[in-house]
């Protein structure tokens, strides 16, 4: 299960659309939780660019990203990930947003726990009716259970 998103993120400029972006981001990890393609898609870009933490590949693109999402929750059906985010910072044009924190991902994998664990940064656009994220990127900082 998911943890909601901290209260004490720090929200820097505008705090109502810092919120928003706030409560974009749950709904992100509740989508993954969920595995519910459909509001993981509603969360992203069109020209969304993922970034992963280990040697895996880039992913470019919403339609990409979803069939990535969809080979994990098949490959790996206990698989969880989330975003914990720290501070969400909303840029003086007001549709252009940060967001810094951290990332854990477990699952199991041959009778192993696999934990997985870092820090990731976050670009946010306003599209005129929602937050959606541009751009992730992932540092792995600490791996347990699985090959280094």
């Amino acid at each position: 299960m998911s943890r909601k998103a901290k209260t004490d993120t720090q929200l820097v400029g505008d705090k109502a659309a810092a919120r928003e972006v706030l409560s974009a981001r749950q709904a992100f990890n509740e989508a993954l939780e969920m595995r519910a393609l459909r509001a993981i898609e509603a969360c992203l870009a069109e020209d969304v660019i993922l970034v992963p933490g280990d040697e895996a590949q880039l992913i470019h693109g919403r339609q990409a990203q979803l069939e990535a999402w969809q080979g994990i929750f098949e490959q790996m059906p206990d698989v969880a990930y989330q975003r914990l985010p720290a501070r969400i910072e909303i840029g003086e044009c007001g549709g252009l947003a940060a967001e810094t924190g951290r990332w854990t991902g477990a699952w199991s994998m041959d009778g192993m726990q696999i934990r997985y664990s870092g820090r990731y940064f976050a670009k946010w656009r306003f599209d005129g009716l929602a937050w959606q994220i541009e751009a992730e990127t992932f540092v792995t900082l600490k791996r347990s259970g699985g090959a280094l």
